[in-house]
């Protein structure tokens, strides 16, 4: 399938769905950008790039723009175009550190939907103090949650990495779909997801609050 054939529909959005989107989506603030590189010969990434234009078409505030992985790779070197599909959130044109690799349907559809809110604002509340704290983080701190779209804890996991992301620079939260890349399940020994991988060192297994990531966070300097 070429680039210029993917619908614009989406059939994991029900009619029922779309509407719930619409009304999280008409609090949006800013301006997001949503930046899907795909192989167009692959089923995944064709579903996510349908799943990206479909929701980008629910609000004003959203826009959407499908590369290819070589493409993909020369614009965006900041994005790992390794594990495709990869769908990255550009605000004012500068990378938001969240990013998906796999298709957010499943339990994931709700990690898509709060990145967004999150990223375009108002975003869901942050206890001041720990927001203070993320404000003190220099490190760039890479995060991967391995999920698996029927888990019933993994997006609850994601969306609070991505939601520190949103709110510090210094932090990249990626969700990774543990099934479409077995290569990755190897190289970590995935036997349990949620599985968050911080800066290739830590490892921490089920859902985590933001007090015990942050723990993890201010001991690289």
């Amino acid at each position: 399938m070429g680039m210029d054939n993917i619908s614009l529909k989406s059939s994991l959005i029900t009619p029922e769905l779309e509407e719930q989107i619409k009304g999280v989506f008409a609090k949006l603030e800013h301006d997001l950008s949503l930046i899907c590189i795909i192989n167009p010969e692959d089923s995944a990434s064709v579903e996510m790039a349908e799943l990206v234009n479909h929701i980008t078409g629910l609000s004003e505030k959203l826009s959407c723009q499908l590369y290819d992985s070589a493409e993909g790779k020369e614009k965006f070197p900041e994005l790992d175009t390794t594990l495709l599909p990869a769908t990255a959130l550009y605000r004012q044109e500068h990378y938001t550190g969240i990013s998906f690799h796999g298709v957010t349907g499943g339990k994931e559809m709700n990690s898509l939907i709060f990145a967004i809110y999150n990223a375009s604002g108002p975003g869901q509340e942050m206890e001041k103090r720990i927001k203070k704290k993320l404000d003190k983080l220099t490190h760039k701190n890479e995060i991967k949650i391995f999920v698996s779209l029927s888990c019933h804890h993994c997006a609850q996991q994601v969306i609070t990495c991505q939601k520190m992301a949103a709110e510090c620079e210094a932090i990249e939260a990626r969700m990774i779909d543990a099934r479409l890349y077995p290569e990755m399940v190897e190289k970590y020994k995935i036997e349990r997801i949620p599985m968050t991988v911080i800066n290739e060192k830590e490892i921490l297994l089920g859902n985590k609050n933001m007090d015990e990531i942050y723990q993890i966070l201010r001991t690289y300097k």
